[in-house]
């Protein structure tokens, strides 16, 4: 084989509905969630040559970049050397080691819990996928992705879907005949990271802590939250479907993370239709009705927390990154295939 060059898209995630249902038997969290990917998305371009000895090397720009670990430990080199090892028909297979080059454009903030690595891991899978004419499917690389983390089967498959048990046990909600794109706004504190196993940690010492179907009932809504939620998307009842977006984390990370909660607040507090947290933090997201709207959100944001900043005198002590984005019916994608 000649080298390829194969260029990836790679979105990044929020999660609608975030549900915690207690520990699984392997001591896992049992979650129920409802996900969807976004147009923030990260950019790689895989190089991909037969060589004397395998080799991976990394290299990336962007805003985020300087963060980016470039170390064997990657995702990417992982999802790489998973794929290599996995049972490849003869025929399709290297004739011996391979050179991967892959550079990426780092848009998707680094530690957002917006599933930047689990997209760049995805992107590798399929990639390397398309480099050995396809011998796998989109559903099977999913399940491939399992072993990489919960969030790489939704990276690959993207679009609209509940996941269940870790999160990688996927159900789409059929949402494509209907599929209308929300707009959002998504704020990450810069400097700001939430540990993901403190945070589920911290919220099972939580001693009072309402799950977000059982807080839901209160408006008259008897089926559980994840699965309204749904169903309303699918139907493009948009309007019904945010009125059960909610994020369990947020009762026990808001009491040690006051800067999220000011961030939902000051959303909520500029005309957003809703504003929660995505994943276990730090980020949040608002969602609005159109592309100017988000836009306006974004700017009234923004100046707001200037004036105030100038009125007090004091320097903002963790500037706030803040992306407009739409909903997209897919996950990673092939952009660009060269021989």
């Amino acid at each position: 084989m000649t080298e390829k060059v194969v260029k990836v898209e790679a979105p990044a995630k929020v999660n609608f509905t975030l549900e915690l249902l207690g520990l699984m038997e392997d001591g896992y969290h049992r979650v129920k969630t409802l996900m969807q990917t976004v147009s923030l998305s990260d950019t790689l371009t895989f190089k991909i040559s037969p060589a004397r000895e395998p080799y991976i090397e990394l290299s990336v720009e962007g805003k985020p970049a300087s963060d980016f670990p470039l170390s064997q430990d990657n995702l990417i080199c992982k999802a790489v050397r998973l794929f290599l090892s996995s049972n490849l028909d003869p025929e399709k297979a290297a004739p011996g080691p391979l050179k991967i080059s892959v550079h990426v454009e780092k848009r998707i903030p680094i530690g957002a819990g917006t599933a930047g690595g689990s997209g760049n891991a995805a992107a590798a899978l399929l990639a390397l996928n398309e480099y050995f004419d396809r011998p796998f499917s989109r559903e099977s690389l999913a399940e491939m992705g399992k072993k990489l983390g919960a969030d790489v089967p939704f990276s690959l498959l993207g679009g609209t879907m509940v996941g269940l048990g870790r999160g990688d046990e996927l159900q789409s909600i059929g949402a494509e005949e209907n599929f209308q794109p929300l707009y959002l706004v998504l704020a990450k504190s810069r400097n700001l990271s939430v540990p993901t196993v403190w945070a589920y940690k911290t919220y099972d010492e939580c001693t009072e802590v309402f799950g977000l179907s059982e807080r839901t009932k209160d408006r008259g809504i008897t089926d559980d939250a994840t699965a309204y939620a749904a169903e309303k998307l699918a139907a493009g009842e948009i309007t019904d479907a945010i009125k059960v977006f909610g994020n369990d984390f947020e009762q026990a990370i808001f009491p040690h993370y006051k800067e999220l909660k000011a961030i939902k607040q000051r959303f909520m507090q500029e005309g957003a239709l809703t504003s929660h947290m995505t994943g276990s933090g730090p980020t949040v997201y608002a969602v609005c009705r159109t592309q100017e709207e988000a836009e306006k959100l974004k700017r009234d944001y923004e100046e707001g927390v200037l004036r105030e900043t100038t009125i007090s005198c004091a320097a903002k002590s963790d500037p706030v990154d803040l992306f407009v984005c739409m909903t997209t019916p897919h996950g990673a994608r092939i952009l660009d295939n060269e021989s």
